[in-house]
């Protein structure tokens, strides 16, 4: 997320260097102010009427206390799931930079934007770009057992599942290879 990541770009609209694009979305680094906003529930303009959900402001908070915002979080901070253009409708990001070579991924879409791939876009793209940084090894992401729709995404997006403790399942992409449409 820093000013020298290559992004690929899909068409000529203006797109800050740290912002991942898709074919319909942008994951655009989240500025302080953009936490700011999210933890003491100041609506912002460009988000889709039903952002942020709670989950959201939750993981803003915790990026927050773990100092994952701008320079200092690098490629591995939070991001706003932005529709190309348009409105923000979620929020995806690691929570912290490789442990053991790991990243831990968080992800939420708002209900008015589920069940249109998405979230499966969002984590494919954030994968594929995680797994191309030096250091990462594998991207986890944990879900809980009763989260059907999160594991199905989990699964379309090429994660497998590993043993889990606890009422979490852990699901673990080791290869841009697992990934639907693998390309390098």
């Amino acid at each position: 997320m820093v000013d020298n990541i290559a992004v690929t770009i899909l068409s000529n609209e203006p797109v800050p260097a740290s912002s991942l694009l898709t074919e319909r979305l942008e994951l655009a680094e989240m500025s302080a102010a953009d936490v700011d906003a999210l933890i003491v529930g100041t609506r912002c303009e460009l988000w889709a009427d039903d952002f942020p959900q709670g989950v959201d402001e939750d993981a803003a908070l915790q990026f927050f206390q773990a100092g994952l915002l701008g320079p200092r979080a690098g490629v591995f901070g939070a991001r706003l799931i932005r529709e190309r253009g348009g409105l923000v409708v979620g929020t995806i990001g690691f929570l912290g930079p490789p442990l053991d070579g790991a990243l831990e991924v968080t992800y939420n879409i708002v209900p008015s934007r589920q069940n249109l791939g998405y979230a499966t876009e969002a984590l494919i793209a954030l994968s594929r770009f995680a797994l191309s940084q030096p250091g990462v090894e594998c991207v986890t992401a944990y879900t809980d057992e009763a989260n059907e729709a999160s594991i199905s995404l989990l699964l379309t997006a090429g994660f497998m599942p590993v043993e889990f403790s606890g009422p979490a399942f852990a699901f673990v992409l080791h290869s841009k290879d697992q990934l639907p449409d693998a390309e390098d």
